[in-house]
């Protein structure tokens, strides 16, 4: 089943210790010196890097990605300088190998042409302990603006979400998601597959379903990230399981409703009763006229030829005695 799946990573900021030129060594699995620290970044013997390309602005390509990178770490001399910003990329497994590149080339060709940056795609194939399925792409966006033949100039704005919120403009992730998603149903119907992709969430489509948690690459270690993907496994059963019977519940609540529910047509016979002795019924809600102090109700008079008191056992509407406290 093909996934919607666009995710953007944190950036590439010298602030946090990390440089361009390591990350796209180690993303397209090539062999990169850094210039200006002298280090050295050689991940030619990673396996699962599938291609990697560098397009430009126009639709050029970049065959010489040591010397990209490098100018662009020179370019930028704040020691806390963003120098690129990440962006992963959910394949489908329906399409073949040729299908799933042109995907995401074709992609990465748009993001270039329209944010006017150079873009470094690299194709993964899935890891040996994850998912046959996760074909990936990983893309590396310059921080600064690049021209139609690689020159650097300032800084892209629209790659920003401090600089987007600040304008009140919209940032680049609502512009990647919608059109990822034209993107991946449009190869999967040249396909011919019937599978298709929407980047909203369930509440934005009406689904009444609980979200799955994505398992991917979490914790320090191979031994701790095989063991939170488990728990995670474990817990989206149990989501699954849970709206499983959400729905049953939701099912046998509609069937009730429809048997209880009176049909339209359906007059249910009104008794009335015509009985003059009935109104005594609502004697104690009808308010009472208020008597003056000191008058005594003709219901309650005493009757002729017996003495009404406390003792007599004939209701009695004087005063009532005072009751002794025991101990006096």
């Amino acid at each position: 089943m093909a996934i919607f799946h666009l995710s953007a990573r944190p950036p590439i900021a010298r602030a946090s210790g990390r440089s361009a030129t390591a990350a796209a060594a180690y993303r397209a699995g090539a062999l990169i010196t850094d210039q200006r620290t002298g280090q050295v970044f050689d991940y030619r013997r990673r396996k699962g890097v599938l291609d990697a390309r560098i397009h430009l602005p126009g639709g050029r390509l970049v065959y010489d990605r040591d010397r990209f990178w490098n100018d662009l770490e020179l370019h930028h001399r704040r020691r806390d300088a963003v120098l690129a910003r990440e962006v992963v990329l959910a394949l489908p497994n329906e399409l073949d190998a040729d299908e799933r590149a042109a995907l995401a080339f074709s992609f990465s060709k748009e993001i270039a042409q329209e944010f006017g940056v150079g873009v470094d795609c690299a194709l993964h194939a899935p890891s040996r302990d994850g998912d046959d399925r996760n074909f990936h792409a990983h893309l590396l966006l310059t921080a600064c603006t690049v021209d139609a033949d690689g020159g650097l100039g300032k800084k892209a704005e629209r790659l920003d979400p401090i600089a987007c919120k600040r304008s009140g403009a919209a940032d680049s992730v609502s512009w990647l998601r919608p059109r990822w998603q034209l993107s991946v149903n449009a190869a999967l119907a040249r396909k011919g597959s019937a599978e298709r992709v929407d980047h909203r969430s369930f509440k934005d489509r009406g689904i009444e379903r609980l979200p799955a948690v994505h398992i991917g690459i979490k914790g320090a270690s191979a031994r701790g990230r095989a063991s939170l993907n488990e728990r995670l496994r474990q817990r989206n059963a149990r989501l699954e399981a849970l709206d499983e019977q959400t729905g049953k519940l939701m099912r046998m609540k509609a069937r009730l409703a429809a048997r209880i529910e009176p049909k339209p047509d359906d007059q249910r016979p009104v008794h009335v009763v015509d009985d003059p002795a009935s109104d005594l019924l609502l004697w104690r809600r009808r308010p009472q006229p208020k008597m003056p102090k000191g008058a005594v109700s003709a219901r309650l008079a005493k009757p002729e030829g017996l003495e009404a008191g406390p003792q007599s056992g004939v209701p009695w509407n004087g005063p009532r005695p005072a009751r002794r406290r025991p101990g006096r």
